[in-house]
Formats: C-alpha cells, structure tokens, sequence
C-alpha cells in the first residue's frame, strides 16, 4: 500500500479509535443511545426506499451531511480544529443540512414502517432527530480532535461510477462520445440565437419586480454579515431574491408536451406533469469565485415530455426539465448565467461583460474532456428588465437570449422552492419524493443509457435531483461544483 493510500485512511483510522477510546458501556451514555436511534431511522428510510440524495452522509457524523460547497469550506478549519465562530457555523450548516434531508426521508416514510420506527423509539422520529442532532453536535464542538477529523474527512462523492468506466473501456469508448458531443455543438452551440418566432410562442412570466437594486444589494449585504461570511437570505427574503431575478420563459408550442407544469405523482409514485398550474422551482446554492462565496439561484421548468426526433430517439422519454442558474456578485448583480436540461446535459454559459472565459492552455490540447461551451455573452439588464429564455418545441432546447421589460405573459406562472419536490402528496394519503434514493425520477429512462453507461453515468439522460447533476460525458464535471465558475471563467485584471 503506498503512503497516498495510507494518507487516505489515517483520518478513518483516528475516527475508529476514538470511537473505541470510550468506555464500554457507552451506548449507555445519552451520546451513545442517540447514534443507535440515528442509526434505526436511517435503517428505516434505507428499507423503505426514501432516503434523500441532495447531500452526502459523511462517514463516522450521521447527525451532518455535506453538500459541495460545504465540504469546499473545510481547508478554512484545518489550522484551528474548530475552534472559532467560523468552524461552530460550518458544522450547524451541516447539521441543519441533515435534518432537512431526515425531514424529507421521514415525511416519505410509508405509514407502516413509520408505526413501526416510533414504536421502536419511543417516541416521534422527528423529534429524535432533532435531539440528537443538536447533542452530537455540542459534542463535536467539545471535542477538538473530531473537529479536526471532520474537516479532514468530509467528502461528497461524484456521480461517476469508475467500475462502469472500467468494464466499458472508457478511454476507447469516450472518443465517438465526443465526437457527437462535437456534432451536437455544431448544430446547436453554434446556431444559437435562431429564436422561435411567431404566434405559436408561449410566454411564461414570473410575478412583477418588488425589490430594487438598492434593496437586492442591501439584502445579500445583510445575509453576508455571518461568521462564514457567506450570504445566507433568510427564506423569506429568498423567495424575493428568486422573484426578482427569475427569467421570462418563451417556449415555442408544437403540442401538450411543451406545456409547463408541476410534477405530481399517482397512487403508485409514478410521475407525470399536470400542466394546468405552471410552476417555477427555484433553488439557491453557491460558488467560490476569485476566493469569496457568491450567492446563486436556479430555476427549473418542467415539460411532460421530450418528443422524438424521428423513428428511433435514444434521447426522447417521459418528463423533461430545463435549469436556469445565475450568479449574483455582492452588489447584487449577474456575473454569469448558466443552464443545463435536468438530466444534467447540454451545460451552456453565458458570461455578462466584463467576465470572459479562460483560455485552455495548450497543454490541454490532447484532453478529450469537454470544454466549456459559451454560445454567447448574456445581455447586460438595465433596471427594470428580465431575461427571456427562448426555448425550443419538442427538444426543450435553449435558442436564445432576449430582454424585456418587466411584464405578464401569456400566463404568469408560480414560483416554488426546489425542495417542495423532496415530499409530494400521494392521492390517496401519504407521501414520497419525486426522486428515488439514487436522485432519479423513475420513468423517465432515456435509451441513450444503453451505450453512456461506460461514460460512468448512472442512468444518463433520466431526469435528477439537485446535488446529482453529472454534466459531461467525456470527463467529470458537476453542476454544484463550488469551483466551476472560476476555474473556467475570469474578470479582466483592472475589474
């Protein structure tokens, strides 16, 4: 075993013997007796098939779980080992990750497995959780040692299988992969801003602007002010943040299946698109850019269907998403948008002057991976004005960018968070999650899995959670990567 690989398990190995440190009786001990209930709500949720794949558990902590920006956060610790103000807000942060994701798994529970956990705890699982949680932590915060062990260990896995690339051969495999990722760049990429015209558009627009420059700027000021220095609004203020900066949806109309909807599952769980309420889900998250934490804000559409391209479409299937993120800076304004389908395909940039992209070094000239594909700058909005998403009929394929004043459509839609699809209702009682514990909608399997699947991309093509978005074939690349942004994009020196 070489001394990497040793490395890699001394913050394993530490973690064991402390654990083994303790005295015997210490599942005795009120620490003890909360691990052991963690552990029977996690075995009921793994039973019953409800657990939550938005954040990663984090090996040796089952009160905390780690998204990418969290564990991104953990070099900040390693000289301090938690002991400051800094360190006790990372680890709530992660703390209250997990209790929303318990929240979740618990909500999904079927009524007999849910009988049958609170029978074995003695009381309501959420409560449990909730205890527990905040015991563990206070322990954390105590004990200087799991401090260190936690910023040394904390990891959210990629979504790439390294066996499937194995078994498939994947440096051989990846070269026609490219090339028709380069045939659909050609035919897409490069003919951007061919927007749908004419009387079959139908535009979507978000409820009217309520907060000004000035106020925006003052909110992200305000939610900055933590110890992380990261800006956090509040939900309140977060629903108005994604209010005020959520596109104008134009989407040409061939039929039903270009309808946007809200998701809604039947009394098996199967999910369809009801189209009679247009919905927008928006989602925060966050980047590291040039070193500081930027707040960003995604929007999802979902469409009952992407139709075939013709006789044979690996690509077509039941259900389709587009993603709309932007990146705000600390005055409040777009950096650069970006947007993938909600399979975690077709990422396209588009930086707002002054932000370019960075030049790929000539050294990477031989690397198969996927570049960054920029169709274009994003317009600069004057005060007032939204973004228009022209989107295509059948594909849902982005086609261009426009502005417009700020305006009702066609039909206004709704907007929602994100983590309302974590837990929908079932008709006839009940609950589950639109996604299945690996992050996927069941039923919306696309053929093109069939030959990916040395790519290591589970399922490819099938819709996903957030958290889950692989977003290249050749190479890996996710969409919550804290560093996505900066390591591809860069500000002209004088900015």
């Amino acid at each position: 075993m070489g001394i990497s690989a040793l490395k890699s398990l001394l913050p394993a190995t530490v973690l064991l013997l402390v654990g083994c440190s303790v005295p015997r009786d210490a599942s005795d001990t009120a620490e003890g007796l909360c691990l052991a209930d963690l552990a029977a709500i996690d075995e009921a949720v793994r039973d019953a098939g409800s657990g939550d794949a938005q954040a990663a558990p984090i090996d040796g902590f089952p009160h905390l779980r780690a998204t990418r920006f969290l564990a991104a956060l953990a070099p900040r610790f390693a000289e301090t080992l938690g002991q400051d103000a800094a360190f006790e807000a990372w680890m709530e942060w992660l703390a209250e990750t997990a209790a929303r994701a318990r929240g979740f798994e618990l909500a999904n529970l079927p009524p007999l497995q849910r009988r049958a956990l609170r029978e074995r705890l003695g009381r309501r699982p959420e409560a449990v959780a909730e205890t527990c949680g905040r015991m563990l932590v206070a322990r954390d915060l105590r004990e200087p040692e799991r401090a260190g062990i936690l910023a040394d260990t904390i990891h959210v896995p990629d979504n790439y299988s390294d066996f499937n690339q194995v078994l498939g051969l994947y440096p051989l495999s990846a070269l026609p992969v490219r090339l028709g990722f380069e045939v659909w760049k050609a035919r897409n990429a490069h003919g951007f801003s061919d927007a749908p015209k004419g009387s079959n558009v139908v535009t979507y627009s978000p409820p009217a602007l309520s907060m000004s420059r000035g106020e925006i700027a003052g909110a992200l000021a305000h939610s900055t002010k933590g110890a992380l220095g990261v800006p956090r609004p509040e939900s309140q203020v977060m629903g108005e943040l994604a209010a005020a900066f959520a596109p104008v949806f134009a989407v040409e109309h061939g039929g039903g299946h270009d309808l946007i909807g809200s998701p809604v599952l039947d009394a098996s769980g199967v999910a369809d698109i009801d189209t009679r309420t247009p919905r927008i889900y928006y989602q925060p998250s966050w980047t590291l850019f040039a070193g500081k934490p930027l707040l960003q804000i995604s929007y999802l559409a979902w469409f009952p269907e992407r139709l075939p391209d013709g006789p044979i479409d690996p690509q077509a299937g039941k259900i389709d998403g587009l993603i709309w993120r932007v990146t705000l800076t600390p005055e409040g304004r777009p950096l650069i948008y970006d947007s993938i389908h909600a399979c975690g395909c077709y990422h396209l940039f588009f930086p707002v002057p002054p932000l370019r992209a960075r030049e790929r070094p000539a050294s990477a000239a031989a690397d198969l991976s996927e570049g960054t594909i920029v169709p274009g700058e994003a317009p600069i909005l004057a005060a007032g004005q939204r973004i228009v998403l022209h989107v295509g009929s059948g594909d849902h394929y982005l086609r261009a960018l426009s502005v417009v004043d700020d305006a009702s459509g066609d039909g206004g839609y709704v907007l929602a968070a994100m983590d309302s699809l974590r837990s929908l209702p079932l008709p006839d009682g009940g609950r589950r999650s639109l996604y299945d514990s690996r992050g996927l909608i069941p039923g919306t399997e696309r053929g093109e899995r069939l030959f990916l699947w040395p790519m290591g991309i589970a399922s490819a093509g099938a819709m996903r959670q957030w958290g889950t978005h692989a977003t290249a074939f050749v190479g890996r690349r996710h969409f919550d990567d804290p560093y996505l942004i900066d390591s591809a994009f860069r500000l002209p020196p004088e900015q």
